[in-house]
């Protein structure tokens, strides 16, 4: 439209020029002059259009391209986050196994650590007093098995070693009263056994006649002096739970260093 408004005076001069209408005919001033001015505002238009076209164009292409940063920031800043992530994955993956070594070399030094504590336990078993031996020469053949299973792990291994240790050691703060036939002076009778802890075994007839207790050294059963019969049926009573704990002299031996 503005292009338009710049050439209609001076197609108007043009028109009104002396001599214009006789020299130059209708169609010729179409051909030379209206023709050209239509086809520059033509142009001038498809100009604008393009313009505006680009205009709008280029501010998409900004926006987008806004976006695009956006996006690249924080796709770097994720990148960063997963960096870290995976260097810290990287360092516990590294400490563990790590871990995993040092479980492997005590594993290595416990194995046969369980078998010579087995070993001593067998030893103690079969050298100590004879209480319960049933109960704890099984339980020292599980504790066999169990060690030369590969299949079972070192520390479950070793948590049931320290277990049967810690039953052996409990013995030694219980006492305990039972019948039982034993073998003294290659004679069999049927006696009540009382155990004190882990120290001594004694023995009592029936009829009370009889005492005794078990000699480690000897590893037999022997006799004492009738007048430890009272102090035996007291603690026989005592480990029958048939009358309160009190004092009592006992021919325990002397302690001995293996």
């Amino acid at each position: 439209m503005r292009s338009s408004k710049i050439f209609i005076p001076w197609i108007l001069a043009l028109l009104l020029w002396p001599g214009s209408h006789t020299a130059v005919g209708a169609d010729e001033v179409t051909e030379r002059i209206e023709k050209p001015v239509r086809n520059a505002i033509t142009t001038r238009q498809a100009t604008q259009e393009e313009e505006e076209q680009w205009r709008a164009q280029r501010e998409q292409l900004m926006a987008r391209y806004e976006a695009l940063e956006q996006t690249i920031a924080q796709l770097e800043t994720h990148k960063a986050a997963l960096q870290q992530s995976n260097d810290d994955t990287r360092r516990g993956i590294a400490a563990k196994a790590q871990q995993l070594a040092d479980i492997e070399q005590i594993g290595a030094g416990i194995t046969p650590l369980v078998e010579e504590v087995i070993a001593q336990l067998q030893t103690f078993v079969a050298s100590g007093l004879p209480f319960l031996s049933a109960e704890r020469q099984a339980r020292i053949e599980r504790l066999s098995q169990l060690s030369n299973d590969p299949d079972i792990a070192v520390s479950e291994k070793f948590r049931k070693v320290m277990e049967a240790l810690t039953i052996e050691a409990e013995y030694g703060n219980t006492i305990e009263v039972h019948q039982e036939t034993i073998t003294v002076e290659d004679q069999e009778m049927l006696v009540h056994v009382f155990r004190l802890g882990r120290m001594s075994l004694f023995f009592q007839t029936l009829d009370h006649r009889q005492c005794g207790a078990f000699s480690v050294a000897t590893s037999r059963w022997e006799q004492l002096p009738r007048d430890y019969n009272a102090a035996i049926e007291t603690a026989i009573d005592i480990g029958a739970k048939r009358q309160p704990v009190e004092l009592l002299s006992l021919p325990v031996g002397r302690m001995a260093i293996r």
